[in-house]
């Protein structure tokens, strides 16, 4: 084995010392450069795995939120259509209401005139009696020549203007 080191040219102190000085070498780059890296690298990894699990929860409150946001327009929606029916059925309510009235008013108006046609008509009615007892004494005056006494001539007249608004009222 001699040879073979001879042969090659390998120093046993200087590979010793190499081997000495790699160690020395490994072991202060370990310490104060891999190891700082090492850890440097991990404290990033961990920053990029708790960043993605940020997103990840953002990602599903978004989604909730989004969620959320459908349900209140909806119900919102909702609200807003029950307003609107029950203020039409409050202004067909009221339009229903205002309608009565009108037709209470018309009923009331037609009525009075209705009673006022009926007290026109009686006192046509004894405007005309008046004038056909007149007309009736004229008559008779005319018929018998002479003018009757009011006693007699009374019961006779109203008993005739009785039949006559009898008469008038069978038509």
């Amino acid at each position: 084995m001699d040879d073979f080191v001879r042969h090659f040219g390998i120093d046993a102190k200087l590979l010793l010392a190499q081997a000495a000085n790699f160690l020395l070498l490994l072991f202060i780059l370990k310490r104060y450069a891999y190891g700082p890296l090492l850890k440097m690298m991990k404290t990033r990894k961990d920053e990029i795995a708790k960043g993605i699990q940020f997103t990840k929860d953002g990602e599903k409150k978004l989604a909730e939120i989004g969620a959320l946001k459908e349900e209140a327009l909806k119900k919102a929606h909702d609200e807003s259509l029950g307003i609107v029916k029950k203020g039409e059925a409050v202004a067909e309510e009221r339009k229903n209401e205002i309608l009565r009235a009108a037709e209470q008013k018309t009923e009331l108006i037609i009525e009075e005139a209705r009673r006022r046609i009926r007290e026109e008509e009686a006192r046509m009615k004894d405007g005309v009696s008046a004038g056909a007892e007149e007309l009736v004494r004229l008559a008779v005056t005319k018929v018998l020549g002479k003018i009757p006494a009011d006693r007699r001539d009374a019961p006779l007249i109203r008993e005739a203007l009785e039949e006559l608004k009898e008469a008038t009222q069978k038509q």
